[in-house]
């Protein structure tokens, strides 16, 4: 099994850039934030980073940028440290370089804000969708099965301790489409289920319910949220109990790949016989307006990576090798406790 956890802090969805990066960075006893640093000399960092950690045989989280799923980022759980990347175009920090008209940093902004636009569009899209299983649905049997749900996995398992979560986003809307890193983050857990069903049909609800419940019954939980729209939910893990529960419909659609895992299907438990059927012709024209509406995001991010690379591959060029290498010493010895 790895010693890795792979997984997504910010996104750009239909609500625009938005971050967990206090949840998962603020219990640590000590964050490294680089500031705008090219990508080939951030690879080198968190490369140098994770080998240290593998050598030694210690446990990572690692972190993807939400463009294009390089490595931005890296937790170590075991010393309470962790690093991660301020790029130019997220307006986070003081940095003076905040402060410098840069017509390729305005350019990166202006391409991203343009996919925040095209997802706010998918989503009314996704709206009208839900809308016709939510008129079809029966959640009357929704909440009953989310209840008896609920108190088959958590009801008669309780700690003497304050629960927690920590939100973060286990995919993400990059240049090259839909990423995730399902397998990985439940690849440790024997049970998992996975949720099938339609929009509306109150998977989301479900899961938020399920995470509470686990907080208030004292466990610590991983909440994964859609990255496409953050109110909603995607996954949650209890690591503790062992077993995890994730929406596996597209864009992150999965089957079953071992015995031990559970298909928890709500179309079937609280959706009216033929709803599918009747609607054909209107729900795939609102899927089809949707894909449209997200491959244009896609694009819009891709566009902003390029210009974001080419910037980054300008600043690298300016860098002096050896005081680089001091930084990264430096970088090593806070993140592994050397003195």
């Amino acid at each position: 099994m790895s010693n890795d956890l792979h997984y997504f802090v910010n996104t750009n969805s239909c609500e625009g850039f938005f971050s967990f990066f206090k949840s998962n960075f603020s219990p640590l006893a000590l964050t490294v934030k680089l500031e705008d640093y090219p990508a080939p000399l951030l690879e080198t960092v968190t490369s140098q980073i994770l080998h240290t950690a593998k050598e030694g045989g210690y446990k990572t989280e690692v972190i993807h940028n939400c463009l294009d799923n390089t490595v931005e980022g890296v937790i170590l759980p075991q010393f309470g440290t962790g690093l991660l990347n301020i790029p130019a175009y997220i307006d986070y920090g003081y940095n003076v370089s905040k402060l410098i008209d840069d017509e390729a940093v305005r350019e990166t902004k202006s391409h991203l804000i343009q996919s925040h636009r095209y997802f706010a569009q998918a989503k009314k899209i996704h709206d009208d969708w839900e809308k016709i299983y939510i008129e079809h649905s029966n959640y009357a049997a929704l909440n009953q099965f989310t209840q008896e749900k609920i108190l088959e996995l958590l009801g008669s398992h309780t700690q003497n301790r304050k629960g927690s979560a920590v939100h973060r986003f286990f995919g993400a809307a990059t240049e090259e489409g839909a990423v995730d890193y399902i397998d990985n983050l439940t690849e440790g857990v024997a049970k998992r289920y996975l949720i099938k069903g339609r929009p509306g049909t109150g998977k989301s609800t479900f899961l938020k319910k399920l995470a509470e419940r686990a907080v208030q019954n004292g466990f610590d939980v991983e909440v994964y949220h859609c990255a496409f729209d953050p109110r909603s939910l995607d996954m949650v893990v209890v690591r503790a109990l062992e077993f995890c529960i994730f929406d596996s419909t597209a864009p992150h659609e999965c089957f079953p790949q071992r015995d031990s895992d559970e298909i928890l299907d709500f179309y079937e438990i609280g959706v009216a016989e033929g709803t599918d059927e009747i609607h054909g012709s209107e729900l795939k024209a609102l899927a089809d307006g949707y894909k449209e509406q997200m491959e244009q995001g896609r694009l819009e991010i891709a566009a902003a990576n390029q210009v974001r690379l080419e910037r980054e591959g300008l600043l690298f060029g300016q860098i002096n090798p050896a005081k680089a290498e001091q930084v990264m010493e430096k970088i090593e010895k806070k993140l592994f406790r050397k003195g």
